[in-house]
Protein backbone atom coordinates (compact mmCIF):
# COMPACT_ATOMS: atom_id res chain seq x y z
CA UNK A 1 0.00 0.00 0.00
CA UNK A 2 1.41 3.34 -0.97
CA UNK A 3 2.22 5.11 2.45
CA UNK A 4 3.78 1.72 3.90
CA UNK A 5 7.57 1.62 5.26
CA UNK A 6 9.58 -0.44 7.33
CA UNK A 7 12.16 0.95 9.70
CA UNK A 8 15.56 0.61 7.86
CA UNK A 9 17.41 2.16 11.23
CA UNK A 10 16.67 4.68 13.79
CA UNK A 11 18.32 6.79 16.33
CA UNK A 12 16.68 8.08 19.86
CA UNK A 13 17.20 11.67 20.34
CA UNK A 14 17.93 13.04 24.14
CA UNK A 15 18.40 16.05 25.58
CA UNK A 16 20.42 18.35 24.92
CA UNK A 17 18.76 19.14 21.39
CA UNK A 18 17.58 22.22 20.25
CA UNK A 19 15.18 24.41 22.53
CA UNK A 20 12.15 23.69 19.95
CA UNK A 21 12.56 19.90 20.49
CA UNK A 22 13.68 20.00 23.99
CA UNK A 23 9.97 19.07 25.36
CA UNK A 24 9.57 16.81 23.12
CA UNK A 25 12.83 14.33 24.24
CA UNK A 26 13.50 11.90 23.89
CA UNK A 27 11.81 11.23 20.54
CA UNK A 28 12.99 8.86 17.69
CA UNK A 29 13.99 9.63 14.13
CA UNK A 30 14.08 7.04 11.38
CA UNK A 31 15.20 6.56 8.40
CA UNK A 32 12.99 4.32 6.39
CA UNK A 33 12.32 1.90 3.49
CA UNK A 34 9.20 2.05 1.61
CA UNK A 35 7.19 -0.73 0.52
CA UNK A 36 6.55 0.45 -2.83
CA UNK A 37 10.51 0.21 -3.72
CA UNK A 38 12.98 -0.96 -1.09
CA UNK A 39 15.66 0.99 -2.77
CA UNK A 40 13.55 4.33 -1.85
CA UNK A 41 14.25 5.44 1.70
CA UNK A 42 13.24 8.80 3.99
CA UNK A 43 13.47 9.90 7.28
CA UNK A 44 11.22 10.88 10.06
CA UNK A 45 10.11 11.44 13.15
CA UNK A 46 7.86 8.57 14.89
CA UNK A 47 4.90 9.66 16.04
CA UNK A 48 2.83 8.46 19.10
CA UNK A 49 5.32 5.27 19.76
CA UNK A 50 7.35 5.07 22.66
CA UNK A 51 11.14 5.21 20.99
CA UNK A 52 12.26 2.25 23.16
CA UNK A 53 9.25 0.03 21.24
CA UNK A 54 11.23 0.71 17.27
CA UNK A 55 13.05 -1.86 15.90
CA UNK A 56 14.40 -3.14 12.73
CA UNK A 57 11.96 -4.10 10.03
CA UNK A 58 8.77 -2.94 12.27
CA UNK A 59 5.84 -1.97 9.63
CA UNK A 60 5.01 1.94 9.79
CA UNK A 61 2.57 4.35 7.74
CA UNK A 62 3.32 7.68 6.44
CA UNK A 63 1.21 10.70 8.99
CA UNK A 64 1.37 13.80 6.99
CA UNK A 65 2.16 16.96 9.65
CA UNK A 66 1.81 20.44 8.81
CA UNK A 67 4.33 21.74 11.61
CA UNK A 68 3.72 25.72 10.45
CA UNK A 69 1.12 27.10 8.29
CA UNK A 70 1.97 25.66 4.26
CA UNK A 71 4.56 23.49 5.77
CA UNK A 72 4.13 19.54 5.48
CA UNK A 73 6.36 16.71 6.43
CA UNK A 74 6.45 13.15 6.23
CA UNK A 75 6.46 11.24 9.49
CA UNK A 76 5.57 8.25 10.76
CA UNK A 77 3.59 5.77 12.75
CA UNK A 78 3.33 2.38 13.67
CA UNK A 79 1.13 0.54 11.37
CA UNK A 80 -2.13 -1.57 12.75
Amino acid sequence: MVGDAAVFSFVICHPPVLPAFQASTPYAVALVELAEDSSLRMIGNVLDAPPESLRIGQKLRVAFEEIADGVVLPQWRLAP
